[in-house]
């Protein structure tokens, strides 16, 4: 009867060993199909996985064949990172005003072609020449693009060509709630436990834990209020920009309507694509400004709060 019992538990215990083996196996081919799915995607991570990734490969060394400081690196990846992100939403708006100065320029050389009238031989050069710069601002926005993401590869160890996506493609401005430097020292300041988010631009709450005061020598002081001082520019520039662009959005449909179905002017049309343009790449450029300066305001907090 012993060695009767004694099989029976030898035998599931080898039954149960068999299971764990086969359900590691599995896992571990899951893990890897994974792993190998993320690698053959190739996405950009996003923009906090970027900066852990670029940190631990500058440590390493293996970036730029020196070691930078963890706020430089920081700082480098965000300029980058944003710059990505803002050319490719230029670059998608650029292709839509093509598109626009194309059906534009082709209906005007046939009316004029026909005789019809109501189209002169200048409004289909203004067209023409519309176009020409939208495609000359193209190639600009794609070679700049290819250089950002060279710097970008270069920090995070990767090569990223054109035709790679971005995880976080949408372009939002950082929040940045303070309305006076005072309370953005006054924040930045270390509190009473250890913080180890200290030097970060951190988001004004009257829930913040006391901080203990820092005496700022005046030089300090003076460069990093001229800092915020741009941050607080840029904001405003954001904000009237997003109004601007609601604007010349509503206009541009309106023109383009009328002209589609030939109540609208060429001129008409031809004046309304380029504001258009330069109303939504100036709002771009903006939250660009703004972004990178509060980046550039986050790393001197950071080296000064040391």
């Amino acid at each position: 009867m012993r060695t009767q019992f004694n099989f029976i538990n030898f035998s599931f215990s080898m039954y149960t060993c068999s299971v764990m083996t086969m359900t590691l196996v599995v896992f571990f081919q899951i893990s890897v199909c994974d792993l190998w799915a993320d690698e053959k995607s190739g996405a950009i991570p996003s923009l906090d996985a970027t900066i852990e990734l670029a940190s631990k490969i500058n440590s390493q060394g293996k970036s730029s064949g020196r070691i930078l400081s963890p706020e430089e690196v920081i700082f480098k990846v965000k300029k980058y990172y944003y710059q990505i992100q803002i050319q490719s939403e230029q670059l998608e708006t650029a292709e839509e005003v093509k598109g626009h100065f194309q059906k534009a320029v082709d209906k005007a050389d046939e009316t004029l072609d026909e005789g019809e009238g109501g189209v002169s031989q200048s409004d289909v050069t203004k067209l023409k020449l519309g176009l020409s710069d939208t495609l000359n601002n193209i190639i600009s926005l794609k070679h700049d693009m290819q250089v950002a993401r060279l710097h970008l590869g270069q920090l995070i160890g990767r090569e990223l060509g054109p035709d790679i996506d971005m995880t976080e493609a949408d372009v939002m401005p950082v929040t940045f709630s303070y309305n006076s430097f005072d309370d953005y020292v006054k924040a930045q300041s270390p509190s009473p436990s250890t913080d180890s988010s200290v030097g970060k631009v951190r988001v004004a709450s009257s829930k913040n834990p006391t901080r203990v005061p820092v005496k700022l020598s005046e030089e300090n002081r003076l460069v990093l209020h001229e800092k915020f001082i741009e941050v607080k520019e840029a904001q405003a520039k954001v904000s009237l920009g997003k109004n601007n662009r609601k604007i010349t959005r509503a206009l541009l449909v309106s023109e383009v309507a009328n002209y589609d179905f030939g109540i609208g002017d060429s001129q008409d049309l031809f004046e309304a694509l380029i504001i258009y343009a330069r109303v939504l790449s100036g709002y771009l450029d903006s939250i660009y400004t703004l972004n990178v300066t509060a980046a550039e305001l986050e790393k001197l907090t950071t080296v000064i709060f040391k």
